[in-house]
């Protein structure tokens, strides 16, 4: 259902969950000053307890709130990428972060989302607490039309268009003398150089660790629909997501994921696909996978890897806390 900005103020500061949008994928936003409607939005997504969410923020300095230790380069990282598709996991005050907001942990991640409805909410309300819009596991939403597929026609949302980025934002934590990625985004890895000096490595989750931010330990971004990856793309067979100059001769039928020139196009549409396969009821794809690892397309190749595990949720990770 879709609602005015006054409206969304007006049910966040009563405590409810709203759906808005950022320049990465929409989010369901609850203030930080209502732990109630964080529990809420666990319980909506059907999400781990374990899993982090992200703090959503106006103004760099509202960290202060939060916390006053930064990490080597943080204020040069924020100037560089802020508003934007960064979120810096910094250490907290424990006592100033709800505590299902930060899974207990001793830091917290943060960020300045670069969409100017949300922008405007975060200036009237003050910071959000948001993880995506859509159910744990499932492809992200990045239209009003995915939220409410997931949640249904009267969950309340601030429609802000198709979102731009079309993956969510990258985030980074400082480790051993250095920023580290813990989660691939719209960010690739070799834009902080830049500022940094060098290329933040990618630290992978390992299963029966805490996770310190989203995206790190479960299936993710997962249709109903087995994906198949291929590497070559020429013995890509069946339904295939593939791209719009390659002729698969052995396909079937072709969803146009966009041009291999363009990781921006084809990050943009990714989940709006992933999503089209269980809207159509299409049991079985096969995914070009024949396509560059460096920049955005890490970010891709690892957004359709997770997305094709072919291992169901363990019980741990489905379950309602």
């Amino acid at each position: 259902m879709q609602i005015s900005l006054s409206k969304a103020y007006q049910l966040l500061m009563s405590g409810q969950v709203v759906a808005v949008p950022t320049e990465t994928v929409y989010g369901l936003a609850a203030s930080i000053e209502r732990p109630a409607a964080i529990d809420q939005i666990f319980t909506l997504k059907g999400r781990p307890s374990n899993n982090p969410l992200i703090i959503h923020i106006a103004k760099t300095e509202q960290i202060l709130a939060y916390t006053h230790s930064f990490p080597k380069d943080f204020m040069n990282l924020a100037k560089t990428f802020w508003p934007g598709p960064l979120t810096m996991i910094l250490p907290i005050d424990p006592a100033s972060v709800p505590v299902r907001a930060c899974a207990g942990l001793p830091t917290a991640a943060f960020r300045i989302p670069h969409h100017s409805l949300t922008l405007a909410l975060l200036e009237w309300v003050g910071p959000l607490v948001m993880p995506s819009a859509n159910l744990s596991g499932k492809p992200s939403a990045t239209r009003r039309e995915h939220v409410e597929a997931d949640f249904g026609k009267e969950f309340p949302v601030v429609d802000g268009g198709v979102c731009g980025h079309g993956v969510e934002s990258t985030i980074i934590h400082y480790s051993e003398k250095c920023w580290q990625i813990a989660r691939l985004g719209a960010i690739p890895a070799e834009a902080f150089e830049s500022v940094l000096g060098y290329i933040p490595e990618k630290v992978n989750g390992d299963r029966g660790t805490h996770p310190i931010c989203p995206g790190q330990l479960y299936r993710h971004y997962a249709p109903k629909a087995r994906l198949n990856l291929c590497s070559d793309w020429e013995q890509c067979q069946g339904i295939v997501l593939g791209f719009s100059e390659r002729h698969y001769t052995k396909a079937r039928r072709v969803l146009t994921m966009g041009t291999i020139s363009c990781p921006e196009q084809v990050a943009e549409s990714l989940y709006a696909l992933l999503r089209q396969l269980d809207v159509e009821g299409i049991e079985e794809a096969c995914v070009d996978l024949d396509f560059p690892r460096n920049g955005l397309w890490a970010t891709i190749a690892e957004r359709l890897s997770k997305a094709a595990l072919h291992v169901p949720l363990s019980s741990e990770e489905n379950r309602v806390p």
